[in-house]
């Protein structure tokens, strides 16, 4: 990525600059709280992604204002939260699944991600109290939203899986790849998508079956990063419920099997979420295959992002965005491109 920045190469540059953290992300206020209340603050404050976004800025450019930022979010919700209360409706669960992936890969990046061996100034002390409130954020999502839909556990499994890592717990990391794998009720993916590619929310709404869907390629490329192919699982599968979604989202008919839910669900369709490329990257130029209702999407110029609604401008697909429930601004940081040495020719 700092070799794509340097030559100005495109798409890469211009992704960045369009997400770089700016004025506002320098201007960020902490939201650090002693109780954190999910129902009152789902995101907190949107702290966790403005530490992870100047983290990244940190690793690619080595400035040292862009550290600090991301460190004085960390070390101010450290040093704060206590507790995370649970509600008869959890809430808190799934908030915490998608803020602790942001705060574990602000904290990944922070730690290995120096440009020519930098350090960010993050002192062992604070890594330390840091990594109790990831404990603390691992208990909350710890057993599990298995009778829920799916994607509450996929969002689950993200956090954990992220703070597995950084935290170098191998059966934290198991345990998220073992509920991906054969998880119970609703969740893991031979539960989440079905052969055909119907997930388990297509009858509820689209936006919620890419929730669930972007929250499991999220996992799939951190498994896959440590060694381990999730993405493969049952011949693909993941990959089969994305193009089931993306033909469904683009107008087409595909099949339903009434699972005692009705129909699929027109509600969100043709409001595309950002989390359609990692996939299309893994896919498509690691492994060779084809996802051609995926491909209109990401390729698309003119498209509703977000779901903003039938007025909202419209723009083109790339370059994606940050997303709560899946890879951040996956243009810049996991486009490959056909002249990548590691695509694999189609055969």
């Amino acid at each position: 990525m700092r070799k794509k920045l340097a030559a100005k190469a495109e798409p890469w540059y211009s992704a960045w600059e369009k997400c770089k953290p700016g004025a506002k992300e320098a201007n960020a206020v902490s939201h650090a709280v002693a109780e954190w209340d999910a129902n009152k603050d789902f995101y907190m404050g949107g702290d966790p992604v403005i530490a992870h976004k100047e983290a990244l800025e940190w690793a690619l450019t080595g400035n040292p204002a862009n550290a600090a930022k991301a460190i004085a979010i960390l070390n101010s919700w450290s040093s704060t939260l206590k507790s995370i209360p649970a509600h008869s409706m959890p809430q808190e669960r799934l908030a915490t699944g998608i803020n602790a992936n942001h705060f574990a890969n602000a904290a990944e990046l922070l730690i290995h991600g120096g440009p020519n061996g930098k350090k960010s100034g993050w002192s062992d002390a604070d890594i330390q109290q840091f990594k109790k409130m990831l404990g603390l954020m691992y208990t909350t999502i710890e057993p599990f939203m298995s009778g829920f839909n799916g994607n509450w556990d996929a969002i689950m499994m993200d956090g954990m899986i992220c703070m597995g890592v950084f935290l170098d717990d191998k059966a934290m990391f198991d345990k998220a790849v073992q509920h991906y794998l054969a998880g119970e009720g609703n969740a893991g993916i031979p539960k989440y998508v079905l052969a055909s590619g119907q997930c388990q929310e297509s009858a509820r709404d689209q936006g919620h079956v890419q929730w669930g869907l972007g929250a499991m390629v999220a996992v799939c490329e951190v498994a896959w990063k440590q060694g381990v192919d999730l993405y493969g699982a049952l011949d693909n599968r993941l990959m089969t419920g994305l193009e089931y979604t993306a033909k469904y989202m683009l107008g087409n008919d595909v099949p339903f099997e009434d699972k005692g839910k009705g129909v699929i669900s027109p509600k969100g369709r043709g409001a595309y979420a950002p989390m359609w490329e990692t996939a299309y990257q893994h896919y498509v130029y690691r492994k060779g295959l084809e996802m051609p209702f995926t491909k209109q999407i990401i390729f698309a110029t003119s498209i509703d992002i977000g779901g903003r609604g039938k007025n909202a401008p419209k723009r083109p697909y790339r370059p994606e965005e940050s997303y709560s429930a899946g890879i951040c601004w996956g243009t810049f940081t996991m486009f490959k491109g056909a002249e990548d040495p590691q695509a694999v020719k189609k055969k």
